[in-house]
């Protein structure tokens, strides 16, 4: 087979080397643009995640992370890079999802029986007392008072 010599083959002139050769660092520099502008966006995105997390945290989210990625496209940003929208979102979560705002304190099965303390018998009470009363108590109660002075 015979290899037809196209014109893309042969040596460029020299004048079109210098309008390569800056189209190519035309090429690299909008590369490093566009890459140092998405990193700018990841930046600015993750201080506004640390932000509205610590939002959420502050109003009693239980799970920050999951309601921030339910969230994350609504954000909106100031001139500075900042949230702008912070207290709204959180707002709107708190409205959307009552249930994720709290205190994750478990509620006692008994009914907080055994939270009231009787008050303690003590020997002055059981002088006060008469032996009717002091029949109603408990003689375990009792003796302890009467044994421990």
């Amino acid at each position: 087979m015979k290899q037809e010599k196209t014109q893309d083959d042969s040596p460029a002139p020299v004048g079109e080397d210098i309008n390569t050769e800056e189209q190519g660092e035309d090429a690299s520099l909008a590369e490093l643009q566009a890459e140092n502008e998405q990193l700018r966006a990841a930046i600015r995105f993750g201080a506004a995640r640390d932000t509205v997390l610590e939002e959420l945290k502050r109003a009693g989210a239980r799970s920050p992370v999951l309601l921030f990625d339910s969230v994350k496209g609504d954000l909106q940003f100031d001139d500075e890079g900042k949230p702008a929208n912070t207290a709204a979102i959180v707002a709107r979560l708190k409205t959307v999802f009552p249930e994720q705002f709290g205190s994750d304190a478990p509620r006692s099965i008994d009914g907080g029986a055994g939270l009231v303390r009787k008050p303690s018998l003590t020997r002055e009470a059981l002088k006060r007392m008469k032996p009717a009363e002091i029949a109603e108590l408990d003689w375990s109660e009792v003796k302890r008072v009467l044994a421990s002075a």
